[in-house]
């Protein structure tokens, strides 16, 4: 039988409880980001769109900015959840971690919906789930390099 302390000097779970901690940080923030009403949520794309202008130059629309911000979110999801994913069953499972990040896509869209002056729209849910598409494959490829690095360092052990 598992006692508690023996779980908490588990390296293992350890390791599970940070990569699912982070990946639900992650969801809490983008849940609070869609909290923000229209007007706060415009003001804070404008700093932005401020701050890119500054230091930068770059001269962006602010619905390029808004879109944007979606994607990276997402992918930022996604490669979260495909970490605790890959960290939980030990194998990559990109379609799940890719799945679960567009679903709730939608129910942040569903979210928005019941804020004041946002709306629920399915080309965010597109450029959500696109975003997530990067995050999976942004995972995909940390995963192989580590496995490649860690295949090499033993090598050389021999």
């Amino acid at each position: 039988m598992c006692t508690l302390s023996t779980r908490l000097k588990n390296k293992r779970f350890w390791v599970l409880l940070v990569s699912w901690a982070a990946a639900a940080a992650c969801a809490a923030v983008i849940f609070s980001l869609s909290g923000e009403t229209a007007e706060l949520s415009s003001a804070r794309s404008s700093g932005v769109l401020a701050l890119l202008l500054e230091r930068f130059g770059l001269e962006l629309s602010s619905h390029f900015v808004r879109k944007t911000a979606h994607a990276l979110e997402y992918c930022g999801l996604a490669l979260l959840l495909s970490n605790a994913y890959f960290q939980t069953f030990c194998a990559q499972k990109p379609l799940l971690a890719f799945l679960s990040a567009a679903l709730y896509a939608c129910t942040d869209e569903i979210h928005q919906y019941f804020v004041a002056g946002r709306a629920c729209l399915l080309r965010d849910v597109a450029v959500d789930a696109l975003g997530a598409a990067a995050g999976v494959l942004c995972a995909a490829v940390l995963i192989f390099v580590c496995r490649q690095i860690r295949i090499r360092y033993m090598e050389k052990r021999g």
